[in-house]
């Protein structure tokens, strides 16, 4: 039984992604100095390189990759349709149960369910795939991060402007961020996968009953 639907978890999560973008924008240090990611860096030994200058922050931009995967994921959960449209559609699938129809019909409808059963679950199949997609993405930039963890130990004794490119994104924020999606992710992929078996476990005792 699932507690929590996965729609409500996807929207959750977008707007919680857009003040989390907002906060790299105008206040980073609020993310930054948090006791959680403070101490997952410091459990894991991952450091923190100091930037000399705001200019050399990823932050911004890390905010502004942040913002278009909150708004994907709106504009997906819009133009896909939930299981609302499966119950809409169950009266019309039950008629296909009557056996006083014609063998020749009967034969044409057998193959029908499955047709039906794929356009009216399109949102569990295009959601459980992102979930999957995500997971690996975010699972692999943990990985990135955690292997390369002793980059930066001795960051106090160089200069920070020698810290350029992927560099810069090895630090504990973004490994902490990258975690929490990972586990996200994870959660609303059993949960889609979950709701998709119960809605067809439904569709068919539904039709066997009619």
């Amino acid at each position: 039984m699932v507690l929590i639907s996965s729609k409500t978890l996807i929207q959750a999560h977008a707007v919680f992604l857009v003040v989390i973008a907002g906060y790299l924008v105008k206040s980073p240090e609020v993310i930054t100095d948090c006791d959680l990611v403070f101490m997952m860096g410091e459990a894991l030994k991952i450091d923190f390189p100091s930037l000399s200058s705001p200019q050399q922050s990823p932050f911004t931009f890390c905010a502004i990759l942040i913002f278009i995967e909150a708004l994907v994921d709106l504009v997906l959960l819009s133009n896909i349709p939930y299981h609302e449209a499966l119950d809409e559609a169950l009266p019309y699938i039950r008629p296909l149960r009557n056996g006083n129809l014609p063998a020749e019909d009967l034969q044409v409808l057998q193959r029908l369910p499955q047709y039906i059963t794929k356009s009216l679950t399109i949102y569990w199949s295009v959601w459980i795939a992102v979930a999957a997609c995500r997971f690996g993405a975010y699972a692999g930039i943990a990985f990135f991060i955690y292997q390369s963890r002793g980059d930066h130990l001795a960051s106090s004794y160089t200069s920070a402007a020698a810290i350029g490119g992927l560099d810069r994104l090895k630090n504990r924020v973004v490994f902490s961020f990258a975690f929490f999606e990972m586990m996200f992710w994870f959660w609303n992929f059993a949960t889609l996968r979950e709701e998709r078996q119960e809605r067809l476990t439904k569709l068919l005792e539904d039709t066997r009953e009619n």
